[in-house]
């Protein structure tokens, strides 16, 4: 028998079919499964602590009729006007006794321990036998000093026998006054490090020590998949010659690269007989499809500015007789991009009148959408197209303009992850929910101190999960579409061929 499993770190947005409700569930039948005693609830079990989702979260773990030991996580604290009641509700119950061992649970979701806290587990900890875990959301090695050294008193005590703690996403074990401290990676598909989500199950032996083991979700891990769909997988990856065109492209029809991006900016600056010598090779060794990324369109000084590149890409694209187009959202501000307004009726008229040809030809365009940048007001000064509401308006828009167009959402889950504060409350499970089945095409990347189109070496983080997208492919929730690692620094096939070698095992 298990004695406990740890929930920690779910991130549950507040809508429906989300991977992150997908992985709690999952979870949560493990737990039916394994007949475990106790289910510990370590924190950040709800994206933005908004109150319908702690709800929603309980409800679906009261369903199995498992007693719950309970801690909020600094995630609860994000909804400032429903803070404390979302912490109150994640705060209880706060202890388990059983016949052997006990839990009791310390709020930490401030990064500390307040001295209240402290003052009811120290008369917790005192009435309750040895063998005691302790469940906290930050590992107490990161708490403020003073109250990491009183939990390190806690661990002299020989009261504790275990410390579990989430917050950083990852596994690990260290020590802390003798005493193991163990981290779970949790259950985000968005953020879970080096692995699928899982579930930690702990369970106690006769000599009294703690034995782990740690359940994957296997519908995040396309390992899992039958050959045939890897092999779509892989037929679907393909990569972005960003800045350069000819060297990448070439690299590309070596490599046998299926689908490949150029960016209009570029290509259009390179000479036009050796990029259409280039592409026919590509294609003749097995070039599926081509994609080419336009140039931005801007509001500026009460128009339009940038028409005649945009222009020139939309006739590039005809002439390379590419598949589809990446095309921007508006780059103007969610103020100005009013529909039926000045700056909206003029976007309007200058995208229809550049695509209609590649409409007539049977292209796919693609709407690609964009993230706040750094010092960006969070009002109607940002930018537009920052949300899944606006880029499906823009789409739609675009689609009334340019009937029996192909158009749809090109997801950059780069952008959607890299998008605070809203990524926070907009996580890449919520951007799927809501344009899953829009979908025509996607950009890859990592995403880390440097910004957006890192390597992406590894599928599971450091900052960006692929898990969510496994899952949302996996189920059905997302469309099947063209994948363009669009990567600076090194050539995106090395990301493509690590991606490639992992999903081979």
């Amino acid at each position: 028998m298990k004695s406990f499993a740890v929930i920690a770190d779910c991130h549950l947005p507040d809508c429906e079919d989300s991977a992150q409700e997908a992985a709690l569930t999952w979870a949560l039948d493990v737990c039916v499964q394994r007949d475990v005693e106790v289910i510990a609830a370590a924190g950040d079990v709800t994206a933005a602590g908004d109150l319908r989702t702690v709800a929603r979260f309980q409800k679906l773990l009261k369903s199995t009729s498992i007693p719950i030991v309970s801690t909020p996580g600094n995630a609860e604290l994000r909804t400032a006007q429903e803070a404390e009641r979302a912490r109150a509700k994640l705060s209880e119950p706060t202890s388990f006794q059983g016949t052997e061992w006990s839990m009791l649970a310390v709020d930490t979701a401030d990064g500390g321990v307040w001295d209240e806290e402290k003052a009811r587990l120290e008369q917790r900890l005192a009435e309750h036998p040895g063998d005691v875990v302790l469940l906290t959301h930050w590992p107490p090695q990161e708490l403020v000093t003073e109250d990491s050294a009183w939990v390190e008193s806690l661990c002299t005590s020989e009261k504790l026998g275990l410390i579990v703690a989430g917050h950083k996403h990852f596994d690990g074990v260290s020590r802390l006054g003798g005493v193991p401290v163990h981290l779970v990676r949790g259950l985000d598909p968005d953020k879970a490090k080096h692995g699928p989500p899982a579930v930690a199950l702990f369970e106690r032996e006769p000599s009294g020590a703690w034995r782990r083991d740690d359940i994957a979700w296997p519908q995040a891990d396309p390992r899992t998949w039958a050959e045939t769909n890897r092999k779509e997988f892989a037929a679907l990856l393909g990569v972005s010659t960003m800045s350069r065109t000819l060297p990448y492209l070439k690299e590309a029809t070596a490599a046998g690269i299926p689908c490949v991006e150029l960016r209009a900016k570029e290509a259009l600056t390179t000479d036009q007989g050796v990029l259409k010598a280039r592409v026919a090779q590509w294609r003749a060794s097995g070039g599926a499809t081509l994609s080419l990324h336009a140039p931005n369109l801007r509001w500026k000084g009460g128009t339009v500015a940038g028409i005649e590149e945009f222009a020139e890409f939309a006739e590039l694209a005809m002439r390379l007789g590419a598949d589809r187009v990446t095309v921007h959202v508006p780059r103007a501000s969610l103020g100005e991009m009013t529909p039926g307004g000045i700056a909206w009726t003029a976007f309007t008229k200058v995208y229809a009148d550049s695509l209609r040809p590649l409409v007539s030809d049977g292209l796919v365009i693609g709407v690609e959408n964009l993230h706040m940048n750094h010092g960006e007001p969070c009002d109607e000064g940002r930018g537009f197209g920052y949300l899944p509401d606006e880029c499906l308006a823009w789409i739609r828009q675009l689609r009334e303009a340019l009937p029996g167009a192909r158009v749809g959402m090109h997801l950059d889950l780069g952008h959607a992850r890299n998008n605070p504060p809203f990524s926070q409350r907009w996580t890449l499970g919520r951007w799927y929910a809501a344009v899953g089945q829009e979908i025509v095409g996607y950009h890859l990347h990592q995403v880390n101190g440097n910004g957006n189109h890192q390597p992406m070496h590894t599928p599971f983080g450091p900052v960006m999960s692929l898990a969510s997208l496994f899952w949302g492919w996996g189920s059905g929730q997302l469309a099947h579409a063209p994948m363009f690692l669009e990567i600076r620094g090194e050539p995106g096939r090395i990301s493509r061929q690590c991606l490639l070698d992992f999903l081979e095992g």
